[in-house]
């Protein structure tokens, strides 16, 4: 073969490699766009994916934002016991924190956590533990919740499409999202609210197993009767101002200064004896100039009911004297700088009866509207007419207060209130309960601030002083029962990424 034959074959294939080479470089850069391509649409499919699971509340449905005794929460889950605790703390962050600041930028009040927001999951978080910890003993004992209680659940989720349509929201679910959070719907709030139901029925259940009888009242009366015998009475404290320094440079009062508001304690002792009024008129002069307009003698010196185990070392012993008498009188040292004053009122009686009564109130739309009240007032005296009228029986006031009371605490048991201690209701209210001479079927009318209160008075309970004797076992019981149950109890907060804080 020519040499130039065999050149011309060498550039030939020398072309056709090139060739190749260059095909297979374009064939590699195809694929290597294609794999890009499908990369590129698998993170854009992924990113849209995790923007909708973001937008859609998916994490805060799914993740766990914190364990409450063994129980995963939810974000959502957490969310409910995030907002109760926020509720239950407006008062205090009222006070302590900036409304237009997030909490998680607030530092607590104290170095116990960071910030408020701190502070609030923790409360939350611990809240849940408790309840799952009183919920899983009650699982565990086959306690299931009552028709009430699930029939009230099933109201209040009923009401939740209502509420969404009524604000503009357009679904149950879409309100509760508003109010609670991303990741909060129907479902997980009827998980919420079966939880609390069941913890709460079931608690209550416990004390309402707790009895005792007449002999345990009077041993543990016995055993401790500072704790319930209780005396009224009025005390003025007469203090000197110091006029002398210690070796410390520390101001003192004086033996001269001490002796002075000593005679004028006796001098008011004396003058008051056997007279209230005598008294509250010396506490007014004896109180300094400065004071004097703004001072109320009448409720500044009261002291009500106060227990034995209330009442100052420094008088107690004169206090609960048996000999003791109404409008009795003495001063006795204050261990510092005067003298105490004192006035016996009374020995408490607590060997009275509790009155029981039903009532149906008749609220005002508007309690600051006249007509309204009128209204009101109107519609309770026509309806204690047709009562009176009928067959005027307990049996059917208590028809007549489930079917027209405005007491929702009241308003599912005929308007039964029972064992009203002293007070436990407002002044009005108390007052027709107690009024002398009251008798069983005695009907009235009485007004409040609430508005309008037909009365029905039932008859009488249990007595004062065992009344207080029993609730202080129950709570003692009560207490030891929980303590018990919420011993073991375990919480800890994951992750708060998802919860809606506030």
């Amino acid at each position: 073969m020519s040499a130039s034959r065999e050149k011309k074959k060498r550039q030939e294939q020398f072309t056709a490699e090139a060739a190749s080479a260059q095909n297979a470089k374009k064939g590699l850069s195809k694929t290597i766009k294609t794999a890009l391509g499908i990369v590129l649409a698998v993170v854009l499919v992924a990113a849209i994916v995790f923007l909708g699971m973001v937008s859609t509340g998916f994490f805060e449905a799914h993740s766990t934002a914190a364990v409450a005794n063994g129980h995963k929460l939810t974000p959502a889950m957490v969310n409910y016991y995030y907002a109760s605790a926020y509720q239950q703390n407006q008062q205090i962050l009222s006070v302590f924190a900036d409304s237009e600041k997030p909490l998680s930028e607030q530092a607590y009040i104290t170095e116990e956590y960071e910030t408020w927001n701190d502070y609030l999951m923790t409360s939350a978080v611990a809240t849940a533990a408790s309840t799952y910890a009183v919920y899983d003993e009650a699982v565990s004992k086959g306690f299931t919740l009552s028709e009430d209680a699930a029939a009230s659940i099933d109201s209040q989720l009923e009401s939740l499409d209502l509420m969404g349509s009524m604000y503009g929201y357009g679904t149950g679910d879409a309100y509760v999202s508003a109010i609670y959070g991303k990741g909060c719907n129907k479902d997980s709030f009827k998980e919420y609210l079966t939880v609390n139901y069941l913890a709460q029925e079931y608690s209550n259940s416990i004390v309402e197993a707790l009895s005792y009888t007449q002999d345990e009242l009077d041993a543990y009366y016995a055993e401790n009767p500072g704790d319930f015998d209780s005396v009224t009475f009025r005390m003025f404290n007469m203090t000197a101002e110091a006029d002398t320094t210690n070796e410390n440079g520390e101001s003192t009062v004086s033996e001269e200064a001490l002796a002075q508001v000593e005679e004028k304690a006796k001098a008011m002792a004396e003058a008051s004896q056997g007279n209230e009024e005598a008294f509250l008129e010396l506490a007014l002069e004896n109180t300094p100039e400065d004071q004097q307009e703004t001072y109320d003698a009448d409720s500044s010196t009261l002291r009500e009911a106060y227990t034995e185990n209330q009442c100052m070392d420094a008088y107690r012993d004169w206090m609960t004297d048996d000999a003791r008498q109404p409008g009795d009188t003495t001063y006795v040292y204050n261990t510092t700088n005067g003298y105490y004053v004192l006035y016996f009122v009374e020995q408490v009686d607590l060997s009275f009866r509790l009155p029981n009564v039903r009532h149906i109130l008749i609220a005002p739309e508007d309690t600051s509207d006249e007509a309204s009240k009128a209204e009101a007032k109107a519609k309770a005296e026509a309806l204690l007419a047709d009562f009176l009228s009928g067959d005027a029986t307990e049996e059917a006031f208590a028809a007549l207060a489930n079917e027209n009371s405005s007491d929702t605490g009241s308003n599912t048991n005929g308007g039964l209130y029972e064992n009203i201690a002293p007070g436990n209701m407002v002044e009005a209210f108390e007052d027709w309960c107690y009024e002398e001479g009251r008798q069983p079927g005695d009907t009235g009318i009485v007004e409040t601030q609430y508005g309008y209160h037909i009365m029905y008075f039932s008859g009488y309970g249990k007595v004062y002083r065992d009344y207080m004797v029993e609730n202080v076992l129950l709570n003692r019981d009560y207490t030891a029962w929980q303590d018990a149950v919420l011993a073991d109890r375990t919480y800890s907060i994951k992750s708060s990424r998802f919860v809606a804080t506030r």
